[in-house]
């Protein structure tokens, strides 16, 4: 039996103290990662935050347990317990010390509890006004937004303390005997009658203080028919606050009076009249007030706090600083209209990133390991042209890799990064309907525009294991033909923790539970570990008070590669502003952009708002973490874009707050929706913001803006396009486009339904999906264009069995007009007529140094004109006839073949 029992000691003491060691290691690690990526005063920051909060909250617990305590037991020398029997008793000075240790317990607890709420307490301390009052309290925003979260954490940990306080010392005088029941009565001995009549009082006064944080909290309430305040809050559930709170204040001095009558009982009546109280006059008069009094004349009783809610709104989201501009929609469009906006044409999007990525996968992943999480879209000045592109950043995947090659070797000291990415123009096809490539294969292949210096792709959003580099083992580099299968290479950046002692070693081997990173063969005191390389955890490790846009995107600037991942300050808490159905907040800014550096991993963070109080408040707390935007450089900060998440909680919110009038508000006479568009085969998917390159009218030059059509509810046709304006000059200005109300302007869906109806596009799409291929119709984009709307929807055809998406065909509507052609300058010749040739020729090879595409193109149109001569379609044996000429004009300038094969 002792044996077993020691075992049992020595494996608890031995998990115990694994634990520990493992908490320690974490800890120890983390403070050089810190230290490592320069950001180790703001985790010192956070850490002391937390730990001053946890020992302040903690202490507090501790103290009101053992004055609870002390007053229980304290100078007892006699003990009473149920039954009446009463034993006289010494309590040695031995016992009394167990009261600390009992003490401790709620202490640890209290404190766990509050450890987590450091950043309440650093944003209370460091509040930046935000220069806006709520419009009853007069209290200015940043009370809500700063301060009344911590004043309400106070008061809540206050209350539970003292409820705690009022409950177990019942229990223990009950124990004890100094409180019976004795017939109907309750009596208590003179030590618990003042006890616990002081708690009471005490849980009295909190309660009215709880009552006034409600007052405050009325500017988030959800009961009229817009959010924040209402006519019943303020004029019956206001009232009703003062009231309970007069009251929780004369109870307070009940309970304390009970002391001198001698009885608890009347603390007892006064709990149960403020019960009675809170249900009457806290809760029965409002909702009497609402349902008689407000309902049957609600519009008339809420004008005044619709416009406030709407005010705050708009305020809240930003969504007041957009600039509103009547878009008349004309039926106009012609061959000098292109001509004017030729930055536009150039850059018609004919391919959407879900079907690029898998044409990237396809022809550019080269080897099984190497995987493309996600294609961005960006723009580059490429041969002296400002061109839409997309791009994708060629990522290795471990899990892709062998089951006998899932090595620790081959996982954590050779495959350790990507390599390079793949660029393509948006509107680049090459001959066969493939994507035209800027940056292809390994080594990279770019133009001299964008040369790439360093192509390693270190840290990503796959890359989600440790690596340990600098090792005696050479790195995977990239494949290559010949007799050596792969090139090799050493890393010669600056991330890592040198492996350079035998602590940190055997720290890292605690933390990651791996052995082999104390013992391996292959490390040298050189050796670096590199971790957290997963760009969204890196900088959440850094600064977890921002949220993230969910799509970090890779730039080239400057021969390397940057990931820009954009940061919003956020919150829950701004008075009277409706919070977005989807992520809760209430009102958010995008006030910082993080650039990680995809080979050093290297995070900086700009400041992009300087008129944000809540970041300024962040700077206050961490003065070394921002840096101004004028310090970006220049070459990322060409590359700077308004951000998808955010642009999609404002398009969200103005379906609803584009109404500033409160009676049409209410009415909800003008509500838009986000419109449908189909995707794929008969598939209905939300129309997603887009990004593309436009000239914007009154614009002297093409620019890269995101944007997005909306609704009415319940109609097809297009009220108005929100767009952000992307490039550094004019970053973040925002513009609605307003339809003409005298003018039905078709939405997405409706044309979509129009394409769907016309009988040449119905019987090509039915007769290329019986052959063993797959119709993919992709972004229906709808393209302003010189105070004209112009429709443009990409056709892919896909093989079942090789799922390699190619450019098909091309629709376009205008002006109830629907055509579709082989390339954009077909379908333009199909609308406009073939009076003047078209400035540009996007859906055509992009690469006009490139022969070899030149001539597959021809062949192409020439197997085109003699199909459609069998058919007897001279129309369209003309267009492809006259289009074969320019492919062969082209070839000619450039001194290639003059004509093309069969």
């Amino acid at each position: 039996m002792p044996s077993r029992r020691w075992l049992w000691i020595s494996l608890g003491l031995a998990i115990f103290l694994g634990l520990v060691s493992t908490k320690l290691a974490t800890f120890y690690t983390d403070i050089l990662w810190f230290r490592e990526v320069g950001y180790l005063s703001v985790f010192m920051r956070m850490l002391q935050a937390r730990w001053v909060l946890a020992l302040v909250g903690g202490f507090v617990f501790f103290l009101v347990a053992l004055v609870n305590l002390a007053a229980i037991f304290w100078g007892r020398e006699e003990l009473t317990v149920i039954g009446g029997v009463v034993m006289p008793i010494q309590l040695p000075p031995t016992v009394r010390r167990w009261f600390y240790l009992v003490a401790v317990i709620p202490g640890f607890f209290g404190g766990l509890a509050l450890f987590g709420q450091w950043h309440v307490v650093l944003a209370y301390l460091n509040a930046t006004p935000f220069g806006i009052a709520d419009p009853f309290f007069g209290q200015d925003v940043s009370f809500y937004v700063f301060k009344l979260p911590f004043i309400q954490m106070v008061q809540q940990s206050l209350w539970a303390a003292g409820l705690l306080s009022l409950i177990l010392s019942g229990l223990i005088y009950y124990v004890l005997g100094d409180l019976r029941v004795s017939g109907r009565r309750l009596v208590a001995s003179r030590r618990a009658l003042v006890h616990l009549s002081v708690v009471a009082a005490g849980l009295f006064v909190l309660k009215a203080y709880g009552y006034q944080i409600s007052t405050w909290n009325l500017m988030y309430s959800p009961r009229g028919v817009a959010f924040g305040a209402s006519y019943t809050d303020i004029h019956a559930q206001v009232p009703a606050y003062r009231i309970l709170m007069g009251y929780s204040i004369v109870a307070a001095g009940i309970s304390l009076l009970s002391i001198a009558l001698r009885s608890l009982r009347w603390t007892g009546y006064a709990a149960a009249v403020l019960v009675v109280l809170s249900i009457a006059v806290g809760w029965a008069y409002p909702a009497f007030m609402q349902q008689f009094t407000v309902s049957p004349n609600e519009i008339a009783y809420e004008i005044p706090f619709i416009e406030k809610n709407i005010a705050y709104t708009r305020q809240a989201f930003n969504l007041d600083q957009i600039e509103e501009v009547e878009y008349p929609a004309l039926d106009t469009l012609s061959w000098e209209t292109l001509d004017r906006n030729a930055s536009t044409v150039e850059n018609l999007r004919l391919w959407d990133y879900r079907v690029l990525g898998q044409t990237y996968r396809q022809i550019q992943e080269i080897r099984m390991y190497y995987r493309f999480h996600d294609v961005d879209v960006d723009r580059y000045t490429v041969n002296g042209q400002y061109r839409q592109v997309f791009l994708s950043p060629r990522e290795i995947d471990i899990s892709l890799l062998p089951p006998d090659a899932l090595t620790w070797v081959n996982l954590h000291l050779k495959y350790t990064h990507g390599y390079g990415l793949v660029m393509s123009p948006a509107s680049g096809v090459e001959a066969g309907g493939m994507p035209s490539l800027y940056v292809k294969d390994v080594p990279p292949k770019t133009p001299p525009d964008l040369p790439i210096n360093r192509p390693e792709v270190y840290f990503g959003e796959l890359t989600n294991h440790y690596v340990i580099l600098k090792t005696k083992e050479p790195e995977f580099d990239y494949p290559r033909m010949g007799e050596e299968a792969v090139a090799a290479t050493f890393y010669e950046g600056n991330a890592g923790i040198k492996l350079d002692n035998f602590l940190k070693r055997l720290a890292f081997t605690l933390r990651f539970r791996d052995y082999q990173i104390m013992v391996s063969g292959a490390l040298t005191p050189d050796s670096v570990m590199v971790f957290r390389r997963n760009v969204i955890e890196r900088v959440q490790a850094i600064a977890p008070f921002f949220m993230y846009d969910r799509d970090p995107y890779m730039v080239l600037a400057g021969g390397k590669l940057y990931w820009v991942i954009d940061a919003y300050t956020v919150s829950a808490n701004y008075p009277y502003s409706q919070p977005d159905a989807e992520t809760g907040v209430n009102y958010v800014r995008n006030s910082v952009k993080a650039v990680v550096d995809a080979y050093d991993g290297k995070v900086t963070f700009y400041r992009f708002d300087e008129t944000d109080p809540i970041i300024s408040t962040y700077q206050k707390i961490f003065p070394g973490l921002l840096k101004p935007r004028e310090e970006m450089p220049a070459e990322l900060l060409a590359h700077i874009r308004y951000p998808q998440d955010l642009f999609e909680i404002q398009s969200r919110m103005l379906v609803t707050y584009h109404m500033t009038d409160p009676r049409v508000y209410y009415n909800k006479e003008d509500y838009w929706e986000i419109p449908q568009e189909m995707y794929g085969g008969r598939k209905t998917q939300p129309v997603e913001p887009y990004y593309v390159v436009i000239k914007l009218p009154a614009a002297e030059t093409g620019e890269y803006i995101l944007m997005r059509p909306f609704t009415p509810r319940g109609k097809p046709n297009m009220t108005a396009w929100l767009c952000a304006r992307c490039d550094p000059e004019h970053y973040g200005k925002m513009l609605l486009f307003r339809s003409p109300k005298d003018k039905l302007v078709p939405g997405p869906m409706q044309v979509e339904s129009i394409f769907a109806q016309d009988p040449a596009i119905s019987q090509a799409m039915t007769l290329w999906g019986q052959v063993g291929s797959q119709v993919i119709r992709g972004n229906l984009l709808a393209i302003p264009i010189d105070m004209s709307i112009l429709y443009v929807e990409p056709l892919y055809i896909q093989a079942e069995n090789v799922q390699i998406p190619e450019l098909k065909r091309v629709l376009v509507y205008h002006a109830g007009r629907v055509v579709m052609g082989v390339s954009v300058r077909d379908a333009f010749e199909q609308l406009l007529g073939t009076g003047q040739a078209p400035p540009v020729t996007p859906g055509v090879p992009t690469e006009p140094g490139n022969i070899a595409s030149l001539v597959e193109r021809a062949n192409a149109l020439y197997r085109e004109a003699q199909e459609k001569l069998r058919q007897g379609d001279w129309a369209g044996y003309g267009r492809a006839i006259e289009e074969l000429g320019r492919v062969l004009e082209d070839m000619r300038r450039l001194g290639g073949p003059a004509t093309g094969g069969t």
